[in-house]
């Protein structure tokens, strides 16, 4: 009982971390591009993660070099859409809309990886495509480009955990997290230098908050798997969408329509439902 509410509170402090990571991204968009961002991001997670590289021994050379570079730049595409989105739509509907990618992952698992596909997979899937359109109703007014950008960032985020999957038989967590955070930096850093150096003590705050943010988030996650069960903890982690809903309205100011409120319940209760399943 007392790992499962170790596992919990740790998937939680995660969601808590992730939700921080996105409201300061949003609050950096104004100054900072979303690849200046993803620079500064990856240079703060690439110092933790050689730590822990070093701390578990594994070494740096992948396993299976063609699965971490599919990884790598189907990771570091949807993390650009994800920022892109942050800066164009309420915080809680850019969230809901990368925590589409659970719901893709089981659409992938079963045409890349022929895992078996249910009928109850079928609805809850149904059931969550269903709940993201209430959750883009009132988003409809500002055109479709953001809401396509956001999809198609949770599509890759789907389809690079189903990556991942294969990648846990060949690399360590710290291995696979280490090569995501340094090709992000080396792909952002023409542009990040372009866009030249944080230019206020806020912007550097913000730069070092997100890196923060993010960090803690892998490593919450990290250590909630280690201690309890996917089927356990996984539905937690959609904390998140609610945690950023409620920091869009407190923070800057962001309705929530009604449709948008019944629609962020239903996706949470899919998805948990969904990921409770995938993680039995």
């Amino acid at each position: 009982m007392q790992s499962r509410l170790a596992g919990v509170w740790w998937i939680l402090a995660a969601s808590v971390s992730f939700s921080i990571m996105g409201a300061l991204v949003k609050a950096a968009q104004p100054a900072m591009s979303s690849l200046q961002v993803i620079f500064w991001r990856c240079v703060v997670v690439v110092i933790v993660a050689q730590v822990m590289v070093r701390r578990s021994g594994a070494g740096l050379r992948p396993g299976s070099p063609k699965l971490m570079a599919a990884r790598c730049l189907g990771g570091l595409t949807a993390m650009f859409c994800f920022f892109e989105t942050l800066g164009r739509l309420p915080l809680g509907t850019a969230t809901a809309l990368q925590y589409t990618s659970p719901v893709f992952t089981v659409v992938f698992a079963g045409l890349l990886l022929g895992e078996r596909v249910g009928p109850r997979q079928i609805t809850l899937v149904g059931l969550a495509f269903a709940a993201v359109l209430l959750i883009l109703r009132p988003s409809f007014d500002v055109g479709a480009g953001p809401l396509l950008v956001g999809l198609t960032g949770g599509l890759l985020a789907g389809w690079v955990y189903t990556i991942v999957r294969q990648l846990r038989l060949t690399d360590s967590p710290a291995r696979i997290v280490w090569w995501f955070a340094v090709t992000g930096a080396v792909a952002t850093f023409p542009f990040a230098l372009a866009d030249g150096l944080p230019a206020t003590p806020r912007e550097w705050a913000l730069a070092l908050g997100i890196g923060l943010g993010a960090t803690g988030g892998q490593l919450g996650m990290t250590q909630a798997y280690r201690v309890e069960q996917a089927s356990v903890v996984g539905p937690f982690s959609y904390a998140t969408v609610v945690v950023s809903t409620v920091a869009g309205v407190l923070f800057f100011g962001e309705p929530l329509a009604p449709s948008a409120a019944v629609g962020t319940a239903l996706f949470v209760l899919a998805g948990a439902l969904l990921a409770r399943g995938a993680g039995r």
